[in-house]
C-alpha cells in the first residue's frame, strides 16, 4: 500500500499539476472564464490520471469497459466537485481563481484516490453488469452540475 501510495502522489501530483496549469494558460491566453479554464485544465489531467492510475499506481490493464465506466463516473465526479469549488471560492468566498485552484488541488486528490482504490481499480470487485439506467442518470446528473456552474 504504501508503494500504491507513492505512485499515487507522483501520478496524482503530475495530473494535478498539467491541471493547474493548462487551466491558468487557457485562462491568460485565451480569455476563458474561470469554469471554462478549469474544465479545460481538468480535462487533460483526466488523460493523464486514467493511464498513470491505471497502468502505474494500480498496475492493471486499462482495456475493461465497466472499469472505464466507472473511471468516467469519477472524473465527471471530480469535474462538478472542483467545479463546485472553483465557483464557491471565487463567487461566494472572494477568494482569487489562484487560491481557488490551490482548494481543488487538494480536494479532488484525496476523493479520486479513495475512489480509484475502493472502487475503480477494485481487483477484488465482482464483475457484474451495470445499470444503464443508473449510469444515465448518472451522467445526467453530471451534467446538470456543470451546465449550473458553467457560466458562473
Amino acid at each position: 500500500m504504501l508503494g500504491q501510495l507513492i505512485r499515487f502522489g507522483g501520478i496524482g501530483g503530475l495530473a494535478t499539476v498539467v491541471h493547474v496549469l493548462i487551466a491558468l494558460a487557457v485562462r491568460q491566453v485565451l480569455q476563458l472564464s474561470d469554469q471554462q479554464a478549469n474544465f479545460a485544465g481538468f480535462g487533460a489531467a483526466v488523460l493523464v490520471s486514467y493511464v498513470g492510475h491505471g497502468r502505474y499506481t494500480f498496475g492493471v490493464e486499462l482495456a475493461s469497459g465497466p472499469q472505464f465506466l466507472r473511471f468516467v463516473i469519477l472524473s465527471l465526479l471530480g469535474l462538478a466537485t472542483s467545479s463546485a469549488t472553483v465557483w464557491i471560492a471565487t463567487t461566494r468566498l472572494g477568494f482569487d481563481f489562484i487560491m481557488a485552484m490551490a482548494a481543488v488541488a487538494i480536494l479532488v486528490p484525496v476523493m479520486t484516490f479513495l475512489a480509484l482504490r475502493l472502487w475503480v481499480f477494485d481487483r477484488a470487485r465482482p464483475r457484474r453488469s451495470y445499470s444503464w439506467v443508473g449510469l444515465t442518470l448518472s451522467a445526467v446528473v453530471a451534467s446538470a452540475v456543470l451546465l449550473l456552474f458553467w457560466t458562473r
